[in-house]
């Protein structure tokens, strides 16, 4: 795919260079490569713009303002958000079905059992989560709860090869806050409940629960549904972001 096909809806113009994967860890780029430069907690990746393309980097997603020389510089307010769109644009397509779990507790079982109710429905059916990316065929491969961006992507459209059709997935609150599970298409949320845990990451309770509400406000899809425990204390902020948004409701509890 060229590089132009893939930015024609961000700006337009990017060069007619060929595209041969992405990355967000310099040390993976190779030619043709689209290198994320982003700033994280410990380490900026901006730093390491220069290293990218000379291992080969066609194009940077980055903030406007930086400095990128020998490579198209995508610019954008929100790069990770950007580089999410354009993998997920290189790397599919995905299953045709994918539905995303989000909380404090019960994550990892939900999307398990959702797996285990759709094989036994009859579908090719996978998870990915704190136990790994679980296939169809109950092979289990262990990683974080929400792998980064890339492995995700590239994960989720090597089961769609497999012939998997449905998928289900963890959504962490820091997967959601760094744009890891962006670009599917996601046809039903869910919320479990909310308890202390992250703060040394969010700060505090409301911006940890702003980072779960961006699965029901930017990633579930407009026309999707969206299942809440009713119980928890938090549920009616997530319920009322699904009527305001006309989407599908499902309580239980």
């Amino acid at each position: 795919m060229k590089l132009n096909q893939l930015t024609a809806d961000i700006q337009g113009e990017g060069g007619d260079a060929l595209v041969s994967g992405f990355a967000i860890d310099h040390r993976k780029v190779a030619p043709g490569t689209v290198f994320g430069a982003f700033q994280g907690a410990r380490v900026n990746g901006e730093d390491f713009i220069a290293d990218a393309v000379r291992s080969g980097a066609v194009a940077v997603v980055a903030r406007p303002g930086v400095t990128v020389e020998g490579a198209v510089h995508i610019a954008a307010d929100e790069p990770r958000a950007t580089f999410a769109r354009l993998a997920a644009a290189f790397f599919a397509p995905f299953p045709a079905t994918a539905v995303a779990v989000t909380g404090t507790n019960g994550k990892t079982s939900t999307v398990e059992m959702t797996r285990q109710l759709w094989r036994m429905a009859g579908h090719h059916a996978a998870s990915i989560g704190t136990l790994g990316v679980t296939t169809a065929d109950e092979r289990t491969y262990t990683g974080l709860t929400t792998p980064d961006v890339v492995t995700f992507l590239s994960n989720v459209a090597g089961l769609a090869r497999e012939g998997v059709t449905h998928l289900a997935f963890e959504a962490s609150s820091h997967g959601l806050t760094q744009y890891r599970t962006e670009g599917l298409e996601v046809s039903a949320a869910a919320f479990t409940n909310l308890s202390r845990d992250h703060l040394d990451y969010h700060g505090d309770m409301g911006a940890y629960l702003a980072a779960k509400m961006r699965l029901f406000s930017e990633v579930l899809s407009p026309d999707g549904t969206a299942v809440v425990w009713a119980d928890d204390v938090e549920s009616g902020r997530v319920i009322d972001l699904a009527r305001a948004r006309g989407n599908k409701l499902v309580t239980v509890g």
